[in-house]
């Protein structure tokens, strides 16, 4: 019986096996095979975990003016993803080039919630480019809200790609 299923797994036959996970629970390897980010603004990503080479997090000051905590999913494919967070620098940069930029981000951000309370956070989540300078090509961003969340977004995919999670979807709600 194990040589005709390797057989038909080999041969990409649609039959779907059933697999014990360290919960119990039974999942089908189709499941198995996906990460799905799923935004509250009806965004939505979903990657093969087969397709996966890396999955990183890390952070870098974007101009001297924004700290970007980012995650990046690397595919064998021709795309790139990353769910971001910007932040205004928590120490003194040095006067680098657009430090002016960093401290005016609080003020403009009243502005707006004072002119438009409603669509604050439609405005503060939104990937913002200026094209050509901002025009990446081939890859695929999302902004989270806050550190926290990306945090948890970077553990479930982390588990998810390593197998450890047979859950196969992060919700994004803020």
């Amino acid at each position: 019986m194990r040589i005709v299923f390797l057989f038909l797994a080999v041969l990409g036959c649609p039959m779907k096996a059933m697999v014990q996970t360290s919960t119990n629970a039974l999942v089908t390897t189709s499941r198995m095979s996906l990460w799905n980010c799923k935004f509250a603004d009806g965004n939505y990503y979903s990657v093969s975990l087969g397709a996966i080479d890396s999955v990183s997090q890390h952070e870098y000051l974007l101009d001297g003016a924004l700290r970007v905590v980012e995650v990046t999913v690397a595919t064998r494919g021709s795309t790139q993803a990353r769910f971001y967070v910007l932040e205004k620098p928590t120490t003194d940069t040095g006067g680098i080039p657009g430090q002016s930029l960093a401290d005016g981000l609080g003020r403009v951000a009243d502005e707006i919630a004072s002119r438009a309370p409603g669509s604050l956070r439609n405005v503060t989540n939104s990937v913002v480019k200026k094209f050509p300078d901002t025009s990446h090509a081939k890859i695929i961003e999302y902004r989270v809200s806050d550190r926290e969340t990306l945090g948890k977004l970077f553990d479930h995919l982390l588990k998810r790609w390593q197998g450890r999670s047979a859950d196969d979807t992060f919700e994004v709600t803020n």
